[in-house]
């Protein structure tokens, strides 16, 4: 039986039961090549759900919208490692209960897909663990050390460059499951922390605040990249932070529903470097 089949029978089966009161998945998009999110609430509606290579979008950040968990019942979701992590960071955050969650495990490899085996996220932590060690592929590798390479002038330059063709459309904080505040910073103007107008100093003020909010929280799925309407390389910001946090506390976002904040925490044996 293929994971797609295999994952309908056991949507439909939970949503018969009364298991679960819904399940978030993905369904056809606007061209063969894209998947949309699909929110199925019958049996019946269990064999739209579609699972391949293509499924790329992170589809935790819909497990905190308004209302969805406050009457106590359980969701599936389908979910692949990143997704996971970012469930475990809400978790960990007070934004759910982990326990009200059934994963649809998958994992991508090129054009291959595979089924992850479990339902509960503690049931995939052995292998979050594996992640911590994995570098980035050949291709993200050769364009951060090309950053890290360069002066800080040049850096500087780079970044000037890349955040001046922002937009401040917002899809990126739109799209990432970190991303929950009911009002986000830019959104206030009493007082304005943060220009709103696309501009020099309102994009870097953006998108260097933002980047410093997802640190030790950013799960690495590539949503803000591939949301961005003028692909400014967001993913990099957030893997070059997700290093640096890991370098000086050891800590990978997404291990457990348990772990804490890098940034919320207090150890007395954290580094304090920036004072020497």
């Amino acid at each position: 039986m293929s994971i797609q089949e295999q994952y309908r029978k056991k949507a439909a089966e939970l949503l018969s039961s009364g298991d679960v009161k819904l399940v978030i998945g993905y369904g056809a998009g606007t061209n063969p090549d894209r998947r949309r999110p699909l929110f199925i609430r019958s049996a019946e509606a269990a064999s739209n759900l579609l699972i391949d290579a293509d499924c790329d979008a992170n589809l935790s950040g819909y497990l905190v919208n308004e209302g969805l968990l406050s009457d106590k019942k359980k969701v599936g979701i389908f979910l692949a490692p990143e997704g996971i992590r970012s469930v475990n960071i809400l978790a960990s955050e007070s934004q759910l209960d982990p326990d009200q969650i059934v994963i649809f495990g998958f994992e991508r490899d090129g054009r291959s897909i595979a089924a992850l085996e479990g339902s509960n996220v503690r049931d995939y932590t052995d292998r979050i663990a594996t992640l911590k060690s994995m570098p980035p592929d050949a291709e993200e590798q050769a364009r951060i050390d090309m950053i890290e390479n360069m002066s800080a002038e040049e850096r500087f330059a780079f970044w000037q460059a890349e955040f001046s063709k922002c937009i401040k459309c917002y899809a990126c904080r739109q799209v990432c499951p970190m991303c929950y505040c009911k009002r986000c910073i830019v959104d206030n103007n009493q007082p304005q922390w943060v220009h709103t107008s696309s501009h020099t100093l309102g994009n870097f003020e953006w998108n260097l605040v933002r980047a410093f909010h997802l640190s030790g929280r950013c799960v690495e799925c590539g949503g803000c990249d591939r949301a961005c309407p003028v692909n400014i390389p967001l993913r990099l910001i957030n893997r070059k932070m997700a290093a640096e946090v890991l370098d000086a506390f050891d800590h990978f976002s997404g291990m457990s529903p348990d772990q804490e904040t890098v940034l919320a925490n207090f150890r007395k044996d954290d580094p304090e470097t920036f004072i020497l």
